[in-house]
């Protein structure tokens, strides 16, 4: 197993909070938790499975 800071969510954290100490006003993090698991159940943490997709398709319809 990866240290978290082997891990793209480390690096995806870090670009959030960079974006916003630079002023970036429409930056929103969102940590997922037990998430990335594909329709049979085998982990795939860089699946689609990893959204909501209805907080999704309301993100992007508010957009």
């Amino acid at each position: 197993m990866s240290e978290y800071e082997e891990m793209n969510a480390y690096y995806i954290k870090k670009l959030s909070e960079n974006l916003k100490k630079a002023n970036f006003k429409d930056i929103e993090y969102i940590q997922t938790k037990d998430k990335g698991f594909r329709s049979n159940g085998e982990r795939h943490p860089h699946s689609w499975s990893i959204i909501d997709r209805k907080d999704l398709i309301d993100w992007v319809l508010e957009k």
